[in-house]
């Protein structure tokens, strides 16, 4: 027997290679007994399947185009009617409903897409004016004429 003492009262740890994913040897865990290896074979079979979705979803550069023309419509520079088929009707009905006065131009740095269910998109980005950025909102949801944009927000711009 190996007899170890040292200051502190701890025992060395023997030395431990994990296997492979998935790998066993037999004999290592009694039958019906829950496995580390199990256990994280189901934790990534669930999360791939959480990511495979059936709706194939917009590509991040034609988010860009969208919101950036979303951005255009609230700054007046660009009517309404130009995204009709991407705006759900009641967002269309909002933005008409704006008087159309120009104001200065925004440029859209940045998105950043999350996809919360398979028949939505949330997506917010940063839009700079001149010596100010200011925070985007939108969300787009599949239906039964693709993927249309139900929300637009642009936060803390002064009418």
């Amino acid at each position: 027997m190996n007899a170890f003492t040292s200051a502190s009262g701890l025992l060395p740890l023997n030395p431990y290679e994990p296997t492979g994913f998935g790998e066993r040897s037999q004999g290592e865990v009694a039958e019906g007994q829950l496995s580390l290896d199990d256990l994280l074979a189901e934790l990534h079979a669930h999360n791939v399947a959480r990511h495979e979705y059936t709706l194939s979803a917009p590509g991040r550069r034609m988010l860009h185009r969208v919101l950036t023309a979303l951005v255009e419509v609230q700054a007046g520079r660009r009517p309404a009617s130009q995204l009709d088929g991407w705006l759900s009707p009641m967002l269309q009905r909002r933005l008409r409903a704006r008087p159309r006065t120009v104001s200065t131009r925004y440029v859209l740095r940045n998105i950043h897409v999350c996809r919360p269910a398979e028949d939505a998109l949330e997506v917010c980005g940063t839009a700079h004016l001149t010596d100010r950025a200011y925070a985007l909102v939108a969300r787009f949801e599949h239906g039964e004429t693709g993927w249309r944009c139900t929300l637009f927000t642009v936060l803390g711009r002064r009418p």
